[in-house]
């Protein structure tokens, strides 16, 4: 991860102007799990603030302690990748804590109202692109004779300037994987194309791993694998229409479409016991400045006095709206609203006892980074908020906020089947960065960098 030096703030309305076009965009992201594809004018301004020299520092989290910490370092024996083996975090001034994964899926009321997508595959280009496809093909792997199959006048439907293919079942089964990872990336370029420009992202090595603990048919889960495809580091997968048509009735389809909602999040539990020095866990879980103090030392004291009892859930910890939404997806009273939560939302509303909706709207969330937070080199704090950047454009295309470790509170996308968890900062750069192009940058709150001080 980068160290950066923070540049001095933009002090003129211009700089804030100039600064607000880029947070502006953050309103026309995609609703699902993908890495926005906004663009941003030359701004030099703009550009030094969201990527300002690297400067080296080996400074703690916490004030005044130098660091040897590793974030996300991983213990000997633990096994991070899959299953719900608890393993421990890397030591760190956020004390010892106790981790292990969870699978979550939308509730059966959520998916029982959303309607199925048909089970014939359909993949849609513009009409433009038409005559470069069999180059297409024939780069994927695919044989000169599926490829006409492909574009026989009976498999192919132009409407207007757009030209839909309605690939043959046993053709799709057929393609390899590194067919699909040619053909598909190509399909996620048009918004038309669903299910490939927002693939189903597993961040377990397999596909077993990732519905090991799903009702599905072990048949089924054999078929999702043998259509899988990589995106980077995350396995990929698309054709959740060609998978309605495995399904042996209404109740499995829905079933298998539940399935596909599954995301992998943390479970934390935070070590104390009679031996806990309690004092520096204050310090960084209140931000240095004695924030919430007075709601999470009962607690934890609490829990050190109790004999037998040695854990606590991190969520005791969170500030009030987290821990009212972690592990949860949207309900019904944020579509009222008529714009569904995002990361930004979730990052800027951390500490907000109640949300502050206004930062729906891009310009005052734009607003609020720009009074309230400076950017700040890693290693990270409790509660900064990390902005994935591009690299080249310097567009900000997701936000989380730093917990501990390695471990973020994040929400990835806007729709509703997209819930907030904990997860590894590596494993949403899998999601977010996963063709290289992009970094992440901290920010934190004003009132915290000025009771610690610079780092």
């Amino acid at each position: 991860m980068p160290e950066n030096t923070p540049p001095t703030k933009p002090s003129s309305s211009s700089h804030r102007h100039r600064l607000c076009l880029i947070l502006c965009l953050l309103a026309s992201w995609s609703s699902c799990i993908h890495t926005a594809s906004a663009q941003l004018g030359d701004i030099p301004e703009l550009r030094q603030f969201l990527n300002p020299p690297p400067k080296p520092t080996g400074r703690s989290p916490v004030a005044g302690v130098e660091s040897t910490i590793v974030p996300g370092a991983q213990p000997a024996g633990s096994r991070p990748g899959g299953g719900s083996v608890v393993f421990d975090a890397s030591p760190g001034p956020w004390g010892k804590l106790k981790c292990f994964y969870i699978f979550i899926e939308a509730p059966k009321s959520m998916v029982d109202d959303y309607p199925l997508p048909f089970s014939k595959p359909r993949w849609i280009f513009p009409e433009s692109q038409l005559q470069a496809l069999p180059a297409l093909f024939q780069k994927a792997g695919l044989p000169e004779a599926v490829s006409k199959v492909l574009l026989a006048p009976g498999n192919v439907k132009t409407d207007g300037d757009m030209v839909t293919i309605f690939p043959p079942v046993p053709d799709v089964e057929a393609m390899s994987q590194a067919a699909r990872e040619v053909i598909y990336p190509e399909l996620a370029k048009y918004q038309a194309n669903e299910f490939y420009a927002e693939p189903v992202l597993m961040t377990t090595d397999t596909v077993e791993e990732w519905f090991r603990s799903s009702k599905l048919r072990p048949e089924l889960i054999a078929k999702i694998s043998k259509l899988a495809w990589h995106r980077g580091e995350c396995l990929a997968f698309s054709d959740l229409q060609l998978m309605m048509g495995y399904a042996a009735d209404d109740a499995e389809a829905r079933a298998i479409f539940k399935a596909f909602t599954r995301t992998r999040s943390l479970m934390v539990q935070m070590e104390l016991d009679e031996h806990t020095n309690l004092q520096p866990l204050l310090d960084y879980w209140t931000i240095g400045s004695g924030f919430r103090r007075k709601d999470i030392e009962p607690i934890m004291q609490s829990i050190i006095d109790t004999e037998g009892v040695d854990r606590l859930g991190i969520t005791h910890i969170l500030p009030a709206l987290p821990r009212k939404l972690l592990y949860t997806y949207p309900g019904s009273e944020y579509a009222r609203l008529g714009m569904l939560p995002d990361c930004h939302w979730t990052s800027l509303n951390f500490f907000n006892y109640d949300p502050h909706q206004y930062l729906l709207d891009a310009r005052l969330a734009t607003s609020s980074v720009l009074e309230n937070f400076e950017p700040v080199p890693a290693p990270y704090r409790y509660g900064d908020v990390l902005f994935f950047v591009d690299s080249v454009q310097g567009d900000a295309f997701h936000s989380c906020v730093y917990l501990a470790d390695d471990m973020v509170f994040t929400k990835n996308g806007r729709n509703s089947f997209s819930p907030w968890v904990i997860m590894k900062l590596s494993d949403v750069k899998k999601i977010y960065i996963y063709n290289r192009n992009g970094r992440v940058q901290g920010y934190r709150h004003k009132k915290a960098t000025a009771k610690f001080g610079d780092q």
